[in-house]
């Protein structure tokens, strides 16, 4: 077997993508990169939805928007233009997201005691999981474009 160039080998940028989960009165906000997976997930409430992202454009180079397309998609569509972001916005389904983002959920945080005997689909998280939502919704937007996150876990 004949190795490669390392001098041919084509080099990719790395491509960040902020994911949104949005509903009536909070989002999902999640910042995931192709080469290194999750960098950033928050629950934040919609009203500080446009500092947020501000906050968040000026601390990673976005490339893209990743938006639900389901509940409050048109009002967060709205705030993403009060915070100025330049970037395309892309919808995608939220089908599922919320049972997968429940069972992301407990895969990093493990139930301990007596409440692992409790079944997956009879747990329900402390905390909301719009967070793992969103970055669900970003991982779907780079798989739609032929790009593959890491997988950090």
């Amino acid at each position: 077997m004949r190795s490669l160039n390392p001098d041919r080998v084509p080099q990719y940028e790395d491509t960040i993508v902020l994911g949104l989960d949005p509903g009536t009165d909070k989002c999902g906000v999640a910042v995931v990169s192709r080469q290194q997976g999750t960098l950033h997930q928050d629950v934040v409430a919609l009203a500080e939805l446009p500092a947020i992202v501000r906050h968040i454009a000026e601390e990673f180079a976005i490339s893209e928007v990743a938006m639900g397309d389901s509940t409050g998609a048109e009002q967060t569509q709205n705030q993403l233009m009060q915070a100025g972001i330049d970037v395309p916005v892309t919808a995608i389904s939220e089908e599922l997201t919320s049972r997968l983002a429940q069972e992301r959920y407990w895969e990093d945080n493990p139930p301990r005691g007596l409440a692992r005997l409790i079944p997956l689909g009879l747990r329900v998280p402390p905390q909301p999981v719009d967070d793992y939502a969103a970055v669900i919704i970003a991982e779907r937007l780079l798989e739609q474009t032929g790009q593959q996150t890491a997988n950090l876990r």
